[in-house]
């Protein structure tokens, strides 16, 4: 009666967490049903995760049969992908796509809708191993906060929602699972079970490799089994201690523990130190800057991503840290993830979803103090104090879910539209196989797997020179100056650039040699370059790296003010966005000031026409030949810009470029053009 009644208990604690968490993500779908021209791209739901396209593309390379493990992969990080030996194929699938694969074939569906379900689904899975752990180290409440809180917070949230399709959603099960079981290991009397549990901890972190292929994380658990075993036997380990060491470091496969230490200095290098340091290796602008998801938080948008307010955050955190104090012999197996929640304090905000579980965990514990205290007081007997965790997790929960309200309001979004999926999905159609594609690195996963198509950089390999000389042709004024950057980074390759720097070249003499033509040879492959509508948001830091000043070390963002809605107050008199525009004399007034326009621009279906004001000021376009109609203030360097003169206006300079798709506003497409003799 007495195990049957802990077992039911145990059942409450791990069933709470993972039904908030199923609710909190699965609500979404009233949304998303009730508006499936926002959500779905025909019979399939989008994808709400940049990534999710990467491992989408595997998985359906998987099915049909295409994926060529270990093998050049043709669509990556041209042309360098057919200059150098570097860029394949994963050796193995990536669990994620091999696992989705299966399911499609299964239920005979798309990868989109096993995509739906797969990442919220296993992303609660942790509570298991995280309320078991506390539960055998005597805390059972500060399993059941921490299971909660990471299920219902609301950057874990945004991470594992529906159709988010990422690693996030097991990143949390893997590393806790180990430690439950590594924990075990020293508290069985049976050799054999020891044996078991260290085997089945190699299996789980062999997993966690295939899953996320961070073999530094590995390392890293493996280290922290090693100081629980020194911290046990006093830093005295027996020869059987060191056996089970041995044990584990077989059966987590050696390659992986000693890969991990170069894994770990990659790891510390990519999320802290290059993070900090504004150029990459030769001098060109680190992107990292502009990547929202590396970003710091300040702490109140930590605590209502991580906790749900500053007060559960605080008192959490701090309890945490008492629990690690009193116990940290019985939890040090569970630190590397605590760790790694450390890092959202000053580096990379998706590390918040790892601190979650143990601000919940420190709430948790304080209940765990007073049940241990009233049970020292003799008021509580065993199944008495079996009681009082339900009761005192039962009261935790709306405490929880109510602070991170936030997470009942949220919506998933997808990162891609209809349209734009539309739109890649149109490049197979519109270019030869054999084509690359040439844009902003955000979805050159999304046209991968769409269109089928290479990219020039993408999600996974943005960090290199030739995402600088992309965003040099959206921000320079010259066709001429975009159409050489063009030709020559097709050539070139980032390691055709890398090996001029090599040779002594600074920065901006590559540059002004790209610029100048020097390398314009003839295109191997066609190209083509896709303007998309997120680059309106974007277009900033494009901007900020394409105007880069290498002396100054810093760019400029530009003025690109798309106007909503525009009324008519008089006569040539316009009120958009509370701004008032005199068209009569060329003014715009803002708070009694008078800033002067230099130029009205209309985009007419017959072409374009202009109206001059004043030497120097702002220019005021309007788009009318397409609906919806569209307006936008801009300074005169964005104006003089590609990305305003090809994209907006769709004018540009028929010596270097063919227009091929104009689906302005969702997206315009113009073929570079490959002819020997094109003028340089």
């Amino acid at each position: 009666m007495k195990k049957l009644f802990s077992l039911a208990v145990f059942a409450v604690l791990v069933l709470i967490p993972v039904t908030a968490g199923l609710y909190v993500r699965f609500d979404d779908g009233k949304v998303w049903k009730a508006h499936k021209e926002r959500f779905y791209f025909g019979n399939r739901p989008l994808f709400t995760s940049y990534d999710a396209f990467f491992f989408a593309r595997y998985a359906r390379e998987e099915i049909e049969g295409t994926y060529r493990p270990g093998k050049r992969d043709p669509l990556r990080f041209v042309p360098d992908n057919f200059l150098t030996d570097n860029i394949t194929y994963p050796s193995t699938v990536p669990m994620e796509s091999y696992v989705t694969a299966k399911l499609a074939k299964l239920f005979k569906t798309s990868i989109e809708n096993v995509a739906y379900y797969l990442s919220p689904v296993l992303a609660v899975l942790f509570a298991v191993p995280f309320v078991l752990y506390f539960y055998r180290v005597g805390f059972p409440v500060a399993g059941f906060g921490g299971a909660l809180l990471g299920c219902v917070s609301l950057l874990y949230l945004i991470r594992t929602s529906i159709c988010r399709f990422d690693t996030d959603s097991l990143n949390l099960f893997f590393p806790f699972t180990a430690a439950y079981l590594l924990f075990e290991t020293y508290k069985t009397e049976s050799r054999k079970m020891r044996i078991l549990l260290l085997i089945f901890s190699g299996i789980t972190l062999q997993l966690f490799n295939w899953w996320y292929a961070h073999a530094g994380l590995i390392l890293v658990i493996f280290l922290a089994y090693l100081v629980y075993i020194l911290a046990l036997k006093k830093l005295k380990p027996s020869k059987e201690d060191w056996l089970n060491l041995g044990l584990l470091f077989v059966f987590s496969n050696p390659l992986t523990i000693i890969h991990g230490i170069f894994g770990l200095y990659g790891n510390v290098y990519s999320y802290v130190y290059r993070y900090f340091h504004p150029a990459v290796e030769g001098g060109f602008p680190n992107v990292q800057m502009s990547i929202g998801e590396l970003k710091h938080f300040n702490l109140k948008l930590l605590a209502e991503t991580a906790a749900g307010n500053e007060l559960i955050l605080i008192v959490g955190f701090a309890s945490f840290l008492f629990l690690l104090l009193k116990a940290w012999r019985q939890v040090i197996l569970i630190v590397p993830v605590f760790l790694m929640g450390l890092l959202s304090f000053k580096g990379a905000n998706r590390f918040s979803m790892y601190l979650s579980p143990f601000i919940g965990a420190g709430i948790g514990f304080l209940v765990d103090v007073l049940i241990l205290i009233f049970k020292e007081k003799g008021f509580l007997g065993d199944l008495r104090e079996k009681a009082a965790v339900v009761l005192f997790a039962v009261l935790l929960t709306p405490v929880f879910i109510l602070s991170n309200d936030r997470s009942l309001k949220f919506v998933a979004f997808p990162k891609i539209t209809p349209g734009l999926a539309a739109t890649f999905s149109k490049l197979k159609e519109l270019t030869p196989r054999n084509s690359w594609i040439w844009t902003w690195w955000d979805y050159g996963y999304a046209i991968q797997y769409y269109s089928n198509r290479g990219v020039f950089h993408d999600g996974g390999s943005q960090y290199s020179p030739k995402t600088y000389f992309v965003a040099t042709t959206f921000s320079t004024a010259s066709p001429k100056v975009a159409y050489n950057a063009i030709l020559a980074v097709a050539n070139l390759g980032a390691s055709g650039i890398e090996k001029l720097l090599k040779e002594g070249k600074r920065a901006q003499e590559v540059r002004d040699a790209i610029f100048s033509g020097k390398f314009s040879k003839p295109l191997r492959n066609p190209v083509y370059w896709v303007f998309t509508s997120d680059e309106f948001g974007k277009f900033g830091w494009i901007n900020y790296f394409g105007t880069w000043d290498f002396n100054l070390k810093r760019g400029r963002r530009g003025l690109l003010k798309p106007l909503k809605k525009c009324i008519v107050i008089e006569n040539n008199v316009l009120n958009c966005d509370n701004l008032i525009f005199d068209l009569n004399r060329g003014e715009i007034l803002v708070s009694q000031r008078k800033i002067p326009l230099k130029l009205l621009v209309y985009r007419e279906k017959d072409g374009l026409k202009e109206k001059s004001y004043h030497k120097s000021g702002l220019i005021l376009e309007f788009i009318n030949d397409k609906n919806p109609k569209m307006a936008f203030l801009e300074d005169e360097q964005t104006y003089r810009s590609m990305f305003n003169q090809m994209y907006i206006l769709r004018n540009y300079d028929r010596r270097y470029f063919e227009l091929v798709l104009d689906w302005f506003p969702t997206s315009v497409v113009y073929k570079v053009k490959t002819s020997t003799n094109s003028p340089r």
